[in-house]
Order: structure tokens, then sequence, then C-alpha cells
């Protein structure tokens, strides 16, 4: 008997040894993606969408229409240009229209099917290199939103 508890407290050990194992990988894993946020910013002066998309750097209103479909997740060209206009003091569905076309073409953004039509959201890449330079370790297998 005595035998059978010295085993079964030989296992709980090692059970426990593999839970702080995994646990000191995932404390590792978010130390080296805060170290890599901080490199970014010092390298970047900032964190915006544009460090992971640099063809929108120069351009204010596609840089401003990725972050809300970031923010939105998925949108429709209506939706973008209400929430242009919020943040900007100005939008119009055409221009919304002509910057999402050049944005599909680049690859950054995606039509998606809505419920009532067309909707845009980021392409799955955009949002993977963001999280990959972000350090987030999220697989798409795991989320429906990209």
């Amino acid at each position: 008997m005595p035998d059978e508890d010295l085993a079964r407290e030989v296992q709980e050990l090692r059970k426990a040894l593999e839970e702080l194992r995994e646990s000191f990988a995932v404390v590792s894993q978010m130390a080296q993606a805060y170290l890599r946020l901080i490199n970014l910013y010092a390298q970047y002066g900032g964190l915006g969408i544009e460090v992971a998309v640099p063809e929108i750097k120069h351009d204010p209103i596609s840089r401003e229409i990725v972050q809300i479909l970031f923010d939105l997740k998925r949108a429709n060209v209506s939706q973008i240009a209400r929430e242009l206009k919020g943040r900007r003091g100005k939008a119009s569905r055409n221009t919304v229209r002509v910057k999402l076309k050049e944005l599909m073409e680049l690859g950054i953004v995606v039509e998606v099917p809505g419920e009532r039509g067309k909707v845009y959201a980021l392409s799955r890449e955009v949002v993977k290199k963001w999280l990959e330079m972000i350090g987030m370790p999220i697989r798409f297998d795991q989320t429906n939103d990209y």
C-alpha cells in the first residue's frame, strides 16, 4: 500500500510540474511579446496598424478605414463612411468605395458576405501579420471574427 501512495504522489508531482512548465512557457511568451512591443514603439514611435501595413502609411483615409475595420471587424460602405465622418469630420460613401477598392487590390481588405449585401473586413493575412507583430498567439481556427 505505501508503494501505491508513493507512486500516486509522484504522479501528482509530475502533473504539477508539467502545469508549472506550461505556465512558465506562457509567461515567457508574454515577456517576449512585451519586449517586442517596446522595440516596435522605440523603432516607429508608435504602434499603429500602419506598422504592419506600410502600404497605407502615407494615406490617412486608407489608414483610418483600416483602423475602422480593425475596430468593427466587418462593416458596409455606409457604416465605414459614418464612422469615418465621426473620426475625421467628413466622409463620403464614394471616397470610401474608391479607398476600399484600392485596399482590396493591395490585399489588405476583403469583401465578405453580409446579411444585407456587401461588407468589408481586413484580410486574414493583415490581421495575422498584426497579431504576430505584437506577439499575440491567436490561431484563426479558434475564432470566426476574421
